[in-house]
């Protein structure tokens, strides 16, 4: 089986997560993707509640067969890093193929990441490079294992819609319609920085 590992704080999940995550996994022939929700990542500070991320990554993914939520960082509990939830993911996928999916952004800063030379041991690195956009040379040398494919541009960001959400603007067609009306009816985002 070749699983598909595609995390992220979901804050919240939107229609362009979906987008790539469907295309990757059309692209990479896998039977699912892992939608791995980050628990304490330690590069973001600020987030909504872990089982309101949580509510919303399973409403979005819920029509999917092929998608899957995890919670394996939050079962292990203290910092989200990469590496640690790899292995913890390789004791249950034994046998399996394994995909990191990551996104060109985070791939320009993976040398900064906790042993990203290790990753490269625990799965297969694929990046989803936005079309246009340039990947430095240095970090393709330092990485030349990692698989780079290219992904529709889709311009959503979970920072933009949380930037309308306080605003009071539209975010039609940016997120799926459930995860709106969850969003509503729990108050996320409306006040604070999130």
């Amino acid at each position: 089986m070749r699983v598909g590992i595609f995390g992220g704080t979901f804050n919240p999940i939107h229609l362009g997560h979906l987008i790539v995550a469907e295309e990757m996994r059309e692209k990479l022939k896998l039977d699912k993707i892992l939608f791995l929700l980050a628990f304490n990542p330690p590069h973001k500070r600020k987030f909504a509640p872990y089982s309101d991320r949580k509510e919303m990554v399973k409403m979005a993914i819920a029509g999917n067969p092929h998608f899957e939520l995890s919670e394996i960082e939050k079962e292990r509990g203290g910092k989200s890093w990469t590496v640690e939830t790899l292995k913890d993911l390789r004791k249950l996928y034994h046998q399996e193929e394994l995909f990191l999916i990551i996104g060109s952004d985070q791939f320009q800063e993976l040398a900064k990441w906790r042993n990203p030379e290790e990753l490269f041991n625990r799965a297969k690195v694929c990046v989803m490079r936005r079309a246009g956009m340039p990947i430095r040379k240095e970090i393709k040398r330092k990485f030349p294992k990692a698989r780079i494919l290219d992904v529709s541009q889709i311009e959503i960001s979970g920072k933009k819609i949380r930037e309308k959400i306080r605003k009071g603007s539209s975010v039609r067609y940016l997120l799926p319609d459930k995860v709106y009306e969850y969003i509503l009816k729990k108050g996320l985002y409306q006040k604070e920085k999130i």
